[in-house]
């Protein structure tokens, strides 16, 4: 989280957290390819103070937003409404260096929901119990070229054919498993070897794959990894064969299915 965004992104104003913001003109993507950078990156700017950015940079795809409400703490939750019959949906983000800045965990997945168009709300829940959220409110041009071909790219398509019979991915980025699902024999990945006499102490890993019958995992994917540049993602994705999930004793009982599910979950690594 620590590379530098692009110059003409780095001026942003600081949004105020205790308003609520609209915007009447409707904006569009800015596509700009920067071959030396290995960069393709979309942006797009509100008069409200946000920026949001979509990016594949050296074969690593983020989505980020520039100008919230300074946060403390390395992780955050913003809510995002595309359309206006679209659903609100929660994801965790990471915390850039600069406190104003997030990127989310679950880049594609947003992008693909922004690429509709139409009217977007970013709902900022209150830091403190008790406190006020921030919500803006904006209009995006309903065209997805710009986000296709940051997401192309970085070998995204458009529409995941994972999601072919799935009806949504379960999980949001959060730490672990989404609430109904457990580990029945969890992954155990190898921390990779240094790269550049260099080893970080912790990171993690988000990944999204589709659940079989009998508990295995398939289509695996990762999502993001932090930091980056050490193989934590191909070093997960290793040790996926041989895990497998199982529904809770609660979902169980509901009769849920745990065959052909898009879930979203993330390993951690600590060196101790």
């Amino acid at each position: 989280m620590s590379r530098p965004i692009l110059p003409l992104l780095l001026a942003l104003a600081m949004a105020t957290p205790t308003a609520a913001w609209s915007q009447d003109d409707a904006s569009d993507w800015v596509l700009t390819r920067l071959p030396e950078a290995k960069t393709v990156v979309a942006t797009i700017s509100f008069t409200n103070g946000l920026h949001l950015v979509s990016r594949c940079q050296d074969g690593v795809y983020d989505l980020i937003v520039q100008g919230l409400p300074e946060v403390r703490g390395v992780k955050r939750e913003l809510a995002f409404q595309v359309g206006e019959g679209g659903e609100s949906k929660t994801s965790v983000w990471s915390v850039g260096t600069s406190q104003s800045v997030a990127f989310s965990r679950i880049p594609a997945q947003v992008a693909r929901d922004l690429a509709a168009g139409g009217e977007l709300q970013i709902i900022v829940p209150p830091e403190q119990e008790g406190g006020r959220r921030t919500r803006y409110v904006m209009d995006i041009e309903p065209s997805s070229t710009a986000i296709e071909q940051t997401l192309n790219a970085c070998g995204r398509p458009l529409v995941d054919p994972r999601m072919a019979g799935v009806d949504e991915v379960d999980g949001n980025g959060q730490d672990g498993l989404p609430a109904f699902i457990q580990w029945r024999a969890a992954p155990r990945p190898s921390f990779p070897a240094p790269v550049g006499g260099r080893m970080p102490n912790q990171g993690y890993v988000v990944l999204t794959c589709l659940t079989k019958d009998d508990g295995s995992l398939s289509d695996c994917q990762t999502e993001s990894e932090v930091p980056r540049g050490y193989n934590l993602g191909r070093a997960v994705e290793r040790a996926l064969p041989r895990a497998r999930v199982a529904l809770t004793d609660e979902a169980a009982a509901s009769g849920a299915d745990l065959a052909g599910r898009m879930i979203s979950f993330s390993v951690n690594f600590e060196l101790r």
